[in-house]
């Protein structure tokens, strides 16, 4: 080969901790190689990979892989101490020889005496990336019998421990375990606690600040003797913790949850912060919850999403008056109302809704604790992530894994228990995963031990409003809905449950009643709330009587229609005209 040539260092050392091969080491032989007479060669830069496995492509190497892919032309030759600092895959190393012959490149061993620019070189250097490789698949077969026996006896690994566990060595033995941490227990429970109760996570961040809560990053530090950086709380902490497959303490490898034989996932803890089902019950509560379809964009206060017109259905926005003229020529500070939106962009709404916001929050609260905070609280229990993309690949894989076998490609000395030991793995996989899809199919309600009055009580208006969108309850307000309303009380109002209603029918709290929803009513007339009383000419005439007619809002019809109360209802409201 050429003198004075450019020569790029390639120094890598394993994961597993190549001793025999440090870096330093590595660098020491590549220097002598390069100061000899008759190469003089010309150190044109160093990519050094530590902590990178052998079998990582070299285009893929954080260091190597910048040379190779983005500064070509910076350098002659590629010399490493060994090949197997290259690679230890003989497919990578054929795709690096590729390269370097459609470069212009060469490629040096210091310890082998390969050089690539001959041959004979090239053919000794293939014949031991293909012993490499072997060495490779060796080591990796050790490290894995190595972690399955510590996963089987809930070892812990390596690392720092995940956010409230501690590391505790097992008396008597050499290894260590997770367990909770007590010091941080609190602030987990208090977290979980305020999750289920509906708080938002921006809530509980907020707080934590004020009462300056360290989070686990400063929690860690104190243990060390270490200052506290100060880290404030955020929502996202909160969130991105809540999510973590350590909660129930769940192991993973590279995202994925490793499971036993059996298709369960290995729990690590023999103590987890939450088993799986309230795992995803508190990962259910913190979901964000989707826009529904045709919603109108509304102001944030209590009934945003919530509060509709009485006369056309339109949703209320809410809108702030410029405030009364003063006689000193000042402006008092103006109010807020809620106002059809309909009628406010010109629609056809002739009557719409508009109250004064602090009124309608007020009439609303109190009559969800007269009527639906009196109930005892019922929650679905929280499905499980779908699996069921994950669910198809294993059979996939199955059926491929079959397909071989039966083609004869598992026929070799020691192939069978290879063959044998992946079909078990994947018949567990695919039963675990089948177990949960049906799961997630057959939800259940279970009590909370709480009424809807004292949950009602522990959140702020922000809150408050998601849990009326969540359980799609509904306010509906008219202006004058009965005779001779006095002038500074004229509004009225029906509430619908909606799955608050539907829950507590399922678990037979409310009877009587074939319904979908239950209707409660403020200074409405009563047959807008059940119709029976229009059934017989006596009780329509005497609605027309009290109220003036008989006849129902066409919103009020089909609240009266999902309601479902009273059989051969819905051909009876064909024959009521709307108002």
């Amino acid at each position: 080969m050429e003198p004075n040539l450019r020569y790029l260092a390639c120094l890598r050392l394993s994961s597993d901790s190549d001793a025999s091969t440090a870096i330093e080491r590595q660098r020491r032989s590549i220097e002598h190689y390069l100061a000899a007479p008759h190469v003089s060669g010309i150190l044109a830069g160093e990519a050094e990979d530590a902590d990178v496995s052998g079998g990582l492509s070299p285009f893929k190497r954080p260091a190597l892989g910048k040379w190779l892919n983005n500064r070509a032309d910076d350098f002659d030759v590629i010399i490493a101490y060994r090949l197997d600092r290259l690679t230890r895959r003989a497919l990578h190393f054929n795709e690096l020889l590729k390269w370097c012959q459609e470069n212009g490149k060469f490629i040096v061993c210091v310890e082998e005496g390969f050089d690539l620019s001959t041959g004979p070189g090239k053919m000794m250097a293939q014949i031991t990336a293909v012993f490499a490789e072997a060495e490779w698949d060796t080591i990796q077969a050790r490290i894995a019998n190595g972690v399955k026996t510590r996963l089987e006896n809930r070892s812990w690994l390596v690392g720092a421990p995940p956010t409230g566990y501690r590391i505790k060595p097992v008396e008597g033995e050499r290894r260590k375990v997770l367990e909770i941490d007590p010091d941080f227990l609190p602030v987990i429970d208090e977290i979980f606690d305020r999750v289920l109760d509906g708080q938002s996570t921006h809530r509980i961040a907020k707080d934590f600040n004020i009462r300056n809560i360290p989070t686990w990053g400063d929690h860690l530090r104190a243990l060390k003797g270490e200052k506290a950086k100060g880290i404030q709380w955020q929502a996202v902490i909160i969130n991105k913790f809540i999510r973590s497959s350590w909660v129930p303490g769940i192991y993973t490898y590279k995202g994925e949850a490793i499971l036993d034989d059996d298709g369960d996932p290995v729990i690590l803890p023999e103590t987890p912060l939450l088993d799986l089902d309230e795992w995803h019950e508190m990962v259910a509560k913190i979901a964000p919850k989707g826009k529904s379809a045709g919603a109108t964009r509304v102001a944030k206060s209590l009934l945003a999403g919530v509060a509709k017109c009485g006369e056309c259905g339109s949703a209320l926005a809410r809108v702030k008056t410029s405030g009364s003229l003063r006689k000193d020529g000042t402006r008092a500070e103006g109010k807020f109302f809620y106002r059809c939106t309909s009628r406010f962009r010109g629609g056809k709404c002739s009557k719409g809704a508009y109250i004064s916001v602090d009124e309608l929050d007020g009439l609303v609260n109190d009559l969800l604790m007269t009527t639906i905070g009196k109930w005892e609280m019922y929650e679905k229990t929280a499905a499980a992530p779908s699996m069921a993309r994950e669910l198809q690949a294993a059979r996939a894989r199955r059926d491929r894994l079959e397909a071989d076998y039966l083609a004869g490609r598992y026929d070799g000395e020691g192939q069978a228990d290879s063959y044998w030991r992946m079909h078990k793995s994947l018949s567990g996989k695919i039963a675990g995963l089948e177990k949960q899809e049906e799961q997630r199919e057959h939800q259940s309600l279970k009590a909370t031990g709480k009424r809807y009055s004292e949950v009602w009580a522990t959140k702020d208006e922000s809150d408050r409003r998601e849990f009326l969108r969540e359980y799609n309850v509904t306010v509906y307000v008219w202006r004058d809905p009965l005779p001779n309303m006095a002038p500074k009380n004229r509004n009225g109002l029906i509430l619908d449950a909606g799955d608050i209603t539907r829950m507590a029918e399922e678990v037979n709290l409310i009877t009587g009643f074939d319904a979908e929803s239950i209707l409660f009513g403020y200074q409405v007339p009563n047959h807008w709330i059940d119709a029976s009383e229009l059934f017989t000419p006596e009780g329509r005439e005497e609605v027309e009587r009290v109220y003036g007619t008989a006849n129902l809002p066409e919103v009020v019809q089909r609240l009266q229609i999902k309601t479902k109360r009273m059989s051969g209802l819905e051909s009876f409201l064909a024959s009521v005209p709307t108002i």
